[in-house]
C-alpha cells in the first residue's frame, strides 16, 4: 500500500503511467486543474527509482497559481487512464486565465528545461 505522501505522480515511487515519452507528451497536454484552468509544464530532469528505471520529472505550474513535480514513468507496460489529485482530463472546458498580460487557452509544455519557466513559454 502506497501512503498519503506518495500520491500518484506526486512521487517517484508511484508515477504517472505512460508506455512512451509520446504517451506522456499527449497526457500532460489532457490535463487541466480541477477548475478547468489550463497549466503549464516542462520537463526539468530525469531521476531513478530503486529498481534503476528512469522517472522523468516535469515542474507543473498552475496558471495564477503554484507549481509542483509530476513523475512519470515513460517505460511502464501500459498507459494509465488515472490523473493526479487536483487535476482532470480536458473534457474541452478550458476557462481562459491571464497570466503576465497573455490569455493562456489552453495548456502548453515542453520535454525539455527552460531556463526561465514558465516565461519562456508565452
Amino acid at each position: 500500500m502506497i501512503n498519503s505522501e506518495h500520491k500518484y505522480g506526486k512521487s517517484p515511487i508511484n508515477p504517472i503511467r505512460m508506455s512512451s515519452v509520446n504517451e506522456s507528451i499527449l497526457f500532460l497536454n489532457s490535463l487541466v486543474t480541477i477548475d478547468n484552468k489550463p497549466i503549464l509544464y516542462h520537463r526539468v530532469h530525469t531521476t531513478s527509482t530503486l529498481k534503476s528505471r528512469p522517472i522523468d520529472c516535469y515542474e507543473i505550474f498552475k496558471v495564477g497559481g503554484s507549481k509542483e513535480i509530476f513523475f512519470v514513468d515513460v517505460h511502464a507496460i501500459e498507459t494509465s487512464d488515472e490523473v493526479p489529485e487536483g487535476y482532470l482530463k480536458n473534457t474541452g472546458i478550458i476557462i481562459p486565465t491571464l497570466y503576465k498580460g497573455c490569455i493562456i487557452c489552453k495548456t502548453i509544455g515542453v520535454n525539455f528545461k527552460l531556463r526561465n519557466f514558465p516565461d519562456d513559454l508565452i
